[in-house]
């Protein structure tokens, strides 16, 4: 089984949520929650996909 991770935020100026369309090792998924929370995205949270 393989592990990747999906991306959920709020952007700032929206109340749609929204969601990665693209998979993400942990590192990568780290890095990008801390790029949408420097753009003012609210509530960013990695979910864990687990593929088989």
């Amino acid at each position: 089984m393989r592990t990747n991770y999906k991306v959920h935020w709020t952007p700032a100026d929206s109340t749609e949520r929204r969601t990665s369309v693209v998979s993400y090792d942990l590192p990568s998924a780290q890095h990008r929650q801390t790029e949408l929370e420097h753009q003012g995205a609210l509530d960013v949270e990695i979910e864990k996909i687990t593929l088989r």
